[in-house]
């Protein structure tokens, strides 16, 4: 399974006035994970960091936590009869990237994490902006092509499952086959195609990221659940 970029593990910070339900503070411990031991995770970061009272609480966040791996588990690995020890999963690009704009993880630090950090001396984020489709796919060829040819053809997995229209483009331009480079909403959605990675033949079959929650999406996606069960 080849996702876009890893998820983080993230904190509920409070300190005086400021508060971010949901602040990314590490990435994740495996790809795809969804949510197990958060609170010893939780208490594990605290420690690394030397955590003080004076800079507030720092608590676990629950179900924010681990949302993409349980969509994941149970909309897309259910519905195929399989489960995550079957599974080897992956990420186009190995770091968390994060959101700008209202209401984002980029905003929050910038506007409520990073004065707190300048009053305390402590470093203010530098998490890397979310790049363009363009640019996300570009770098995961140049930079990462290798190792995910590497990590699919060690995988021996007959079957490559693609999440999102990045992760597809990036698996068009890596291996050989007949994949198209973007997902299709239409009555094609879901169709398996035939690759190769190095003359070892697979079948990759490209779905909706777990994070998409357009409506639309939805419901073309609860489609193919309901095909796989014989709806």
């Amino acid at each position: 399974m080849l996702g876009v970029y890893p998820s983080a593990l993230h904190i509920r910070w409070t300190y005086r006035e400021r508060s971010i339900a949901a602040l990314a503070v590490a990435k994740e411990p495996w790809p795809f994970w969804a949510g197990q031991g958060e609170a010893e995770l939780v208490d594990q970061w605290r420690r690394s960091v030397g955590w003080r009272p004076e800079w507030g609480t720092a608590d676990p966040v629950g179900q924010l936590n681990g949302s993409s791996g349980r969509a994941v588990q149970d909309r897309y690995l259910r519905p195929l009869e399989l489960n995550f020890d079957q599974v080897w999963m992956t990420d186009a690009l190995p770091f968390f990237h994060v959101h700008r704009g209202m209401r984002s993880q980029g905003s929050a630090m910038s506007g409520r994490y990073d004065p707190f950090a300048g009053m305390h001396g402590l470093p203010v984020h530098q998490l890397p902006d979310r790049p363009s489709t363009r640019d996300l796919v570009r770098r995961a060829v140049l930079e990462e092509g290798a190792r995910l040819v590497e990590e699919i053809r060690d995988s021996n997995a007959p079957l490559l499952i693609t999440l999102g229209s990045e992760a597809l483009a990036v698996a068009a331009l890596l291996l050989g086959g007949d994949l198209p480079d973007r997902l299709d909403r239409g009555r094609d959605y879901g169709r398996r195609h035939r690759a190769d990675v190095g003359g070892q033949s697979l079948e990759v079959l490209p779905l909706v990221h777990p994070g998409q929650h357009r409506a639309d999406w939805s419901e073309t996606h609860q489609q193919w659940i309901g095909r796989q069960a014989g709806g």
